[in-house]
């Protein structure tokens, strides 16, 4: 499969980010949602590539991942599953041997890994809501400012929007992975964007659900909550309290253990069931 790696002039591979004081917008900076440019070199281009964005009202030169199957044609809508990143880069979801990128090839996924921003400590996206951990609870955004948190949330309906339209995708169909903090921040994006989610993947991340607002997506979005067997960062009991709290709720929820999954590695472990969830959404 070819690898596409899109590079601007003076972009380094550690992703060299300049901050605007609060308020400030750099020269010819845009306040309008990104576009696609027809005139870029990799526009609709397939395979796994490495892309950058300009930032609306600030300047600042945004990567992502993408990956779009070799059998993608303009006239085919693919679905889309934004997987959110794992630890501080956009390329860990996109590793080699990932079968959830191995998998979407074979059933005609778009893959998409949106930084959040910032390429700080896991983002939550603006989810209010801690994980609960064999350690204790977690804290939200923790050590991000209230601007960082709220434009990864931003940051991820930029992309959606922007590979929709180059792709001409499927939007009925677009669904959300997210693992530990970023599976928190899927549980928020798909309350308060029901209607732009089919569906969501939920790894290793017993949210505390006290305030969660089931209510929203009852009805919208089907949830898969998955945990690894061997997984002692977060507890197995959590993420099955989160289903049956969900289902409880009337919202369309399973829940299934990943046998010798661990922690980091479960959702990948668990790909080709994840696919058989999508696929029936």
């Amino acid at each position: 499969m070819a690898t596409h790696i899109h590079r601007r002039p003076r972009l380094a591979v550690a992703l060299l980010i300049f901050a605007l004081p609060a308020g400030a917008q750099a020269p010819g900076a845009s306040n309008g949602p990104p576009e696609p440019n027809p005139a870029a070199p990799l526009y609709q281009a397939t395979g796994e590539q490495y892309r950058v964005y300009d930032f609306p009202g600030t300047g600042e030169s945004i990567p992502y991942r993408l990956f779009v199957p070799e059998s993608w044609t303009p006239d085919r809508m693919f679905p889309i599953l934004v997987t959110l990143r794992a630890g501080t880069s956009i390329n860990n979801n996109h590793r080699k041997g990932n079968d959830l990128v191995r998998v979407a090839a074979e059933r005609g996924y778009i893959v998409i890994s949106p930084l959040g921003y910032r390429p700080l400590r896991q983002p939550y996206y603006g989810s209010p809501y801690p994980i609960a951990r064999e350690s204790g609870l977690s804290v939200p955004a923790e050590g991000w400012t209230r601007e960082e948190d709220e434009r990864a949330e931003r940051d991820v309906l930029y992309v959606i929007d922007l590979v929709a339209a180059e792709y001409n995708a499927d939007t009925s169909r677009v669904f959300i992975h997210g693992q530990n903090p970023s599976g928190s921040g899927a549980l928020h994006l798909i309350e308060k964007y029901p209607d732009k989610f089919a569906a969501a993947v939920i790894s290793s991340a017993p949210i505390v659900t006290d305030d969660y607002p089931f209510e929203k997506i009852r009805g919208k979005v089907a949830l898969l909550v998955i945990h690894g067997e061997l997984d002692t960062v977060n507890p197995i009991s959590g993420s099955r309290a989160l289903a049956e709290t969900a289902r409880s709720a009337g919202v369309e929820a399973s829940f299934a253990v990943v046998p010798g999954g661990d922690h980091l590695t479960a959702y990948l472990d668990f790909a080709e069931q994840i696919y058989d969830f999508l696929d029936a959404h």
